[in-house]
């Protein structure tokens, strides 16, 4: 048996789920008897005021005009559903026609393109390979160059290039 500082404690421990539970009850029983008001009020409008007791006693029911009423009750003609559904029916099935034939159209097409890249792929790979020999390349001999000449090539590069007033130190630039 639970003790009532244990009971307390799992409410703390769950108080969101408490919440939730008492806030679904609420909701609940305030359908419930919204439903309920719903009902009476129903009831009411269907009930015209009701005579004193000696009035009803006067009055006597006539239940054949009562099951009168209720013979003259139309009845829906499942005819007229059916043949408003047929033509509904017959476009369906045209319209599902149409879209297989559309789909089976675009299958052939994506087909064929299948077909034609892949006889393409298989002449790519059929080419012969031309081998790239070395009087073709440009031979700059960089794997020959030492490091004097690499020096020389950084000081080239100095003189050649642009002045060094254009391309000024980060340091220095936009100081001013």
């Amino acid at each position: 048996m639970m003790s009532l500082d244990q009971i307390i404690d799992l409410i703390m421990q769950n108080i969101v789920f408490i919440a939730v539970v008492i806030g679904g009850l609420i909701s609940m029983f305030g359908r419930l008897s919204g439903a309920n008001q719903q009902e009476s009020q129903d009831q009411r409008k269907r009930r015209p005021h009701s005579p004193p007791l000696n009035e009803q006693r006067e009055e006597q029911v006539d239940w054949r005009e009562i099951f009168k009423q209720e013979e003259r009750e139309p009845e829906p003609q499942p005819t007229q559903t059916a043949k408003s559904i047929e033509p509904s029916l017959s476009t369906v099935s045209e319209e599902v026609s149409s879209r297989q034939q559309q789909l089976q159209e675009q299958y052939e097409e994506m087909r064929r393109k299948r077909e034609r890249s892949s006889r393409q792929t298989k002449e790519i790979r059929n080419v012969p390979k031309t081998e790239v020999t070395s009087d073709d390349k440009l031979d700059l001999g960089l794997n020959r160059l030492s490091n004097k000449e690499a020096m020389k090539a950084v000081v080239w590069a100095e003189v050649l290039g642009s002045p060094r007033a254009k391309r000024p130190h980060p340091t220095f630039s936009k100081r001013r």
